[in-house]
């Protein structure tokens, strides 16, 4: 028997809302919308991001049958203290320091909208042979794009304003002028290149673009492989030189078979990885049923409490060019607004 829980929402607008919905369906009997931190309830998956912004509304689950769904959380923000609250916690943005019997890594997943939703075009057939889209100028984005620009058929487009550097723009044939409609581009591309997020290597284009039928290009670095750590062996294509992932676009772009069977088989995976994480899920929380926490050290290991631990943690996930960027972005925002990071 599937154990039931109320689903309750702290961000009702969340753009995570239909992965949510996918992974946690079969064991959601009702959902009840707060957004005011108000509602405390037994029985129930709370969903929330900014955590440490509600510490005292936390502490009134503790004790109940209640657990957490943790939206993104790239700065670690909350690594101990809140989590004791609940009898287990499922979250996004993967790291090693998160012991696993009460906490549960869950893939960054699609955003609103680009849900699948019927067949979709072989990777052979598609117009693009890659495409980026969004914010470039920071992370490794830059370094993707660069490499990834000299293969053609392709297509990018850049919402920050960023652009190449004259001696890499003179190769480059498939510049985006116009912004396209990103799902739509998503369908019409065989790969989608996923370089690391806004502060690690976790990136919504990495389900986004298996959700579209595409084929993700991951990059992991000399001392972080977030994809094989948080999914096992999977069959993304990773890498940790984007002139090198460039020479595989070209490759498989030349041999249609090969691309064909590449697209089925992270096609096929997909499912699999979402159904079984589903099934994972209600594992946990039946094993963890009526079953709280004696304290935070049942959540997090002891060297998570070390001063600077966060930052070590997020180099991990940086090669050295977006080291560089990161401290540049840094310096330039605390000029401007006093603060050293985007998050609240």
């Amino acid at each position: 028997m599937t154990r039931k829980l109320t689903l309750l929402w702290q961000d009702p607008e969340t753009g995570l809302r239909d992965y949510i919905l996918e992974l946690l369906g079969p064991m959601i009997d009702k959902e009840v919308f707060d957004g005011k931190h108000q509602i405390v309830l037994d029985d129930c998956m709370v969903v929330d991001t900014q955590l440490h912004l509600n510490k005292e509304y936390y502490r009134q689950f503790r004790g109940r049958n209640a657990f957490l769904f943790r939206e993104p959380d790239e700065y670690f923000a909350d690594a101990s203290g809140i989590y004791q609250n609940f009898c287990g916690v499922f979250r996004m943005h993967h790291s090693e320091g998160f012991k696993k019997t009460r906490v549960m890594g869950i893939m960054l997943g699609y955003l609103k909208g680009l849900k699948a939703d019927g067949p979709v075009l072989p990777a052979s057939s598609r117009p693009y042979a890659w495409s980026m889209m969004g914010g470039m100028s920071k992370s490794t984005r830059p370094d993707a794009l660069t490499a990834l620009m000299k293969v053609t058929p392709g297509y990018w487009f850049a919402t920050d304003g960023w652009r190449p550097r004259p001696r890499d723009a003179a190769s480059n044939k498939t510049e985006g002028q116009t912004a396209l409609d990103y799902r739509n581009v998503l369908l019409n591309s065989a790969f989608c290149p996923s370089p690391m997020g806004n502060a690690q290597q976790e990136t919504w284009r990495t389900a986004e673009a298996l959700e579209a039928g595409a084929i993700p290009i991951v990059e992991k670095q000399l001392f972080m492989d977030v994809y094989r750590n948080l999914l096992g062996k999977h069959p993304i294509p990773t890498f940790s030189d984007w002139n090198k992932a460039a020479g595989f676009v070209t490759s498989m772009h030349a041999d249609p078979r090969a691309l064909d069977q590449l697209q089925t088989e992270c096609a096929v995976w997909w499912t699999g990885y979402k159904s079984e994480l589903t099934s994972r899920i209600q594992s946990s929380v039946e094993r963890l049923w009526n079953d709280p926490p004696s304290s935070a050290g049942e959540f997090v290991y002891a060297y998570t409490q070390i001063p600077g631990w966060p930052l070590i943690e997020l180099l991990r996930h940086h090669s050295l060019p977006a080291v560089k960027r990161r401290i540049f972005r840094q310096i330039t925002r605390l000029l401007k607004t006093g603060k050293l990071t985007e998050r609240l």
